[in-house]
Formats: C-alpha cells, structure tokens, sequence
C-alpha cells in the first residue's frame, strides 16, 4: 500500500543521518570490491567482532599475524614469497574494509538511540530500520563464513558466497536509499508494482541490474575477467568452444569460466538496449512521472557502465578501471532506484 504523510513528521537531521548511512553503504561496497581486486580478503584469518578493532603494534605482533597467514592455502599455494611488507599492505585493506563495516553500525546505532529518546522516530521507521539491522548483522556473518571458504584447503573465497555477500550488500544499499525516499516525502510506497503499469517497467530495469551484478560477482570470484581480454569476440568467436562443459551441466553459469565471461557480457548488452529502449520511450512521450534529467543520467551511468566493462576486459582487469566499474554499477542502481521512486511517489500524489 503506498502512503503519502503529513510533512510535519519530517526531521531534517533524521534524513541526512539516512543519507549519510546509505552512502557509507556504498563506499563498503566500493572497498569490498577493492579487497577482492587486491587479493586481500584472506589476510586476516580469525574473526574478533570487539578485539579485531585493533591492528597489530609492533615487528612481534606483525611476525604473528604473518605466521598466522603462512598457514593458509593462499600463502601456501599463491603467495609463498611475500614478505611482511607486501603482507601488510593487504593486510591493511581488509582491516580497514572491516572497520570501515563496524563504523557503519556505530553511525547506524548512536543517533538511533539519540532520536528514539528523543521520540523522533515514529513506528513505521522503526520497523523499516530494524530490518536493516537484521540484515547487517546477516552481512557480518555472510562475511566471515566467505573468508572461511578461502582458509581450509581453497586458496579462493567460494564465488557462490562472494556473490551472495554482494547482494545482500546491494539489498541493503537499495532498502535504505528507499528509507530515505520515503522519509524525504513522508510516503510509505511499494517497492513492488502492477505488471505493465509505467512503473513496471523501471522495476524490471532495478531486477535486470541486480542479475548483472550478480553475474558479475561470479565474474570476480573465479576471476573470469582475466580470460578472453577481446570484445565482442572470445578467440575469434561469438560463442566460444567450451562453452558448455558435459560434466558441470547447469553448473556451467556458475562454474566454468567460459560461460561465465560470456553470461555476464553479453547479459549486460541486452541489459543496455532494454533500459535504453525504456528511456527513450520515457523521453519521447514527454512523460511527467519522471524528470529528464533523471533519465539522462540514467543513460549517462548505463553507456559509461558499457564503456567501463569493456575497457576491464580489454585491460585484463586493470583494477582502477575494475573499480570503477563496480562503483558506476551502484550508482546506475541509484539512479534507476530514485526515478522509480519519484515515478511512484508522484503517481499516488496526482490521484
């Protein structure tokens, strides 16, 4: 059921403390990201909650954590030589992505306190904001039990759970940014909406760039894109050989490299003129459910999201353009995430 409230319900403070979360949601998205890139999630190989705060001080205390990491197949296997120096350096990023992760729950809990004994916070919020604490202590432990996939006889995280802790990642990303949106117009709408209504279709824009996403995940953690640095072909072909391995069966989405690189390719392609298509559509019949501007940007971040991927392929994953591309993925999603909201939010206020 969507709702439009009283504005007297709305808090300024309250807004830009929704708004400040969700950002920081993002940026934990983009060093995620950026610890897979540089290989560093498996650095740290216990899981402290409290104590984990604090980094090692001190050429002992370093030699530990080394000893600690030598035992690990991915010391064993992939990094034999590194030293402390290189150790440390993705050392730093992963302590640094998990502190970056508790700071998002010292922001989310302090001023939550603050405004509840203020009574700023009415019911509906509450729920809303309980939700999303569920699901980040869900993300925690999503978190931990990828990096334990990475620790026994693997030296990779398991990609069925990175890509799983992405999206639950994402999830959380999208239900807070439509806190926000509701909060900023004191409205209550449904995510979900009618089949072929106008809304619909930016609906199925959000879902098509979460399955991308997802796809891409997959792409990160069997690190498909370093195979096949060639766009559109892949060794001269359209569909390469190997596409379908017998012995994987459905498995090949998820498991062979091959189908991988391809599935998220050329998903992305028919992503691109779908939403395009959509755009355009919105453009030509002038429709004043959503800005132009919205949908220029919307075209902006989709074309340059095309532009980046390949460029990632080309460059057999050169991680500063890797990262961006990752982080212009969320920012499509935000902006396809706010035009469907402002589509809805002014539906209900004309009827």
């Amino acid at each position: 059921m969507n709702h439009v409230q009283s504005s007297n319900n709305y808090n300024p403070a309250i807004f830009l403390w929704l708004l400040t979360i969700t950002a920081m949601v993002l940026l934990i998205i983009v060093i995620g990201g950026l610890t897979r890139l540089t290989d560093s999630g498996l650095s740290m190989t216990d899981w402290r909650p409290i104590l984990g705060i604090i980094p090692p001080i001190g050429l002992e205390k370093w030699i530990i954590v080394f000893e600690m990491y030598k035992q690990t197949p991915e010391y064993k296997i992939v990094n034999k030589n590194m030293t402390l120096d290189e150790f440390k350096f993705i050392f730093w990023w992963e302590w640094f992505h998990r502190i970056f992760a508790r700071a998002i729950g010292v922001v989310f809990i302090i001023p939550l306190i603050y405004f509840s004994l203020r009574k700023q916070i009415r019911s509906p919020l509450y729920i809303r904001l309980g939700v999303v604490f569920i699901f980040g202590l869900f993300q925690a432990f999503v978190g931990w039990w990828m990096v334990k996939s990475g620790l026994t006889e693997n030296p990779y995280v398991s990609p069925y759970r990175l890509t799983f802790h992405l999206l639950n990642a994402l999830i959380i990303f999208s239900i807070l940014l439509w806190i926000a949106m509701d909060y900023r117009y004191s409205s209550n709408i449904n995510f979900l909406s009618k089949p072929f209504t106008t809304e619909f279709y930016i609906f199925l824009s959000v879902i098509l760039i979460f399955i991308t996403i997802a796809t891409g995940g997959f792409m990160a953690g069997t690190n498909s894109g370093q195979s096949f640095n060639t766009f559109p072909l892949m060794n001269g072909q359209i569909i390469p050989d190997d596409y379908l391995i017998d012995e994987l069966g459905i498995y090949n989405i998820f498991e062979n490299t091959v189908a991988i690189n391809f599935n998220h390719r050329w998903i992305s392609i028919f992503v691109f003129f779908y939403i395009i298509f959509i755009c355009f559509k919105f453009i030509k019949f002038d429709n004043k459910l959503v800005s132009n501007k919205l949908v220029y940007l919307i075209i902006f971040f989709l074309t340059l999201q095309v532009v980046l991927g390949i460029i990632t392929l080309l460059s057999n994953v050169y991680l500063p353009v890797a990262s961006l591309h990752q982080t212009n993925s969320i920012l499509l999603l935000s902006t396809l995430l706010i035009s469907y909201h402002q589509i809805k939010i002014r539906k209900v206020k004309n009827v």
